[in-house]
């Protein structure tokens, strides 16, 4: 055992890791054993399935409060599940006859040991997709929702689950639309452009704590970015790094997101509150499970990538508190 668990901590793979590898490798040995056309099948259905329970259950969540007068988040989480459900009912009906006179016809026509090894072998690629998409759904319910800290942390640390939830990361916000109602409207990555006047309600308020280490983190990821491109480094400052800490409690501790406060004052008014002289400034925000999910999406985000970009910018201060299940909220002050 302790070969085995060396091994795993030499390839930096914690225990959500070995998990996951179990999984997968139990959806190997099923698409196997189904062969590769049931097995090619069952992973269709389940695609067909999730996209139908996406597209629909907002008939069927229209329903429920209709005729049951349910809250709109239960509604939508119930109204995704029987939509899928259906969908991967009538699926299963009608590919298992077409599974049933395939397979009969192989067995009919293929009597040779190895080409039927080979059946079963080509149907364990589709059988890993299958695991895969199945894996990569439920993490991506564990970081958009605000579910126990200790899941959070196993999964964004997790080599092979974190870069699950990196590549479906489109996919959180769909996500939280249908379930985050369910357990109060919690966001996996929110932002809003950098000159947007916008206010978004949070649907939470929370005493937030410091994380200078997400902090850290964010610093250098920034410069590492501004490095490929061959910028000049951005430059640390402690009254920037106020001036966001501030504004990051502020959003967090009543419920809401934008670069303006409560009493409409800008990111510029607060920076002058502070006594910050600049000619160039900035403001990025986002609150996120951690750093890197924060920055992939910023980075996404034409108008926040200008910012973290930008060659009129020399300093930056960021500030990040610490929501605990709602993740962090980050803000990136810039100035020259």
């Amino acid at each position: 055992m302790d070969i085995f668990a060396s091994f795993f901590q030499s390839l930096n793979l914690n225990w959500l890791d070995i998990l996951i590898v179990i999984i997968l490798l139990f959806y190997a040995m099923e698409g196997f054993a189904l062969g590769i056309l049931a097995s090619l099948l069952d992973l269709v259905g389940f695609i067909v399935a999730f996209v139908i329970g996406l597209t629909f259950y907002g008939f069927f969540a229209s329903l429920l409060i209709r005729f049951f007068n349910m809250p709109q988040g239960f509604s939508n989480a119930i109204g995704f599940f029987i939509a899928a459900f259906f969908a991967k009912i009538l699926l299963v009906f009608i590919l298992k006859k077409i599974t049933r006179t395939v397979s009969l016809y192989i067995k009919t026509a293929f009597e040779s040991a190895s080409i039927k090894y080979l059946y079963g072998l080509l149907g364990v690629i589709p059988g890993i997709l299958s695991g895969v998409i199945l894996v990569a759904f439920i993490l991506t319910m564990i970081i958009a929702l605000p579910l126990s800290p200790f899941l959070k942390k196993a999964t964004t640390e997790s080599l092979i689950g974190s870069e699950m939830v990196a590549k479906t990361q489109g996919f959180s916000k769909d996500i939280n639309g249908i379930f985050g109602g369910a357990v109060n409207d919690a966001l996996s990555f929110i932002t809003i452009q950098p000159k947007s006047e916008e206010t978004v309600s949070l649907n939470f308020k929370i005493e937030g704590k410091i994380n200078k280490e997400a902090e850290q983190k964010m610093f250098t990821v920034v410069n590492n970015e501004r490095e490929k491109r061959k910028l000049n480094k951005l430059l640390l400052d402690d009254s920037l790094v106020d001036v966001g800490r501030k504004h990051c409690k502020d959003v967090l501790k009543r419920g809401y997101f934008s670069h303006y406060t409560l009493e409409k004052f800008s990111p510029f008014d607060r920076m002058a509150q502070d006594d910050i002289a600049y000619v160039y400034a900035g403001e990025n925000l986002a609150l996120a499970p951690n750093t890197k999910l924060a920055m992939d999406g910023l980075m996404k985000s034409k108008g926040h990538r200008e910012n973290i970009l930008s060659e009129n910018f020399g300093t930056i201060g960021i500030g990040a508190i610490d929501g605990g299940i709602y993740g962090i909220m980050f803000c990136q002050e810039f100035t020259d």
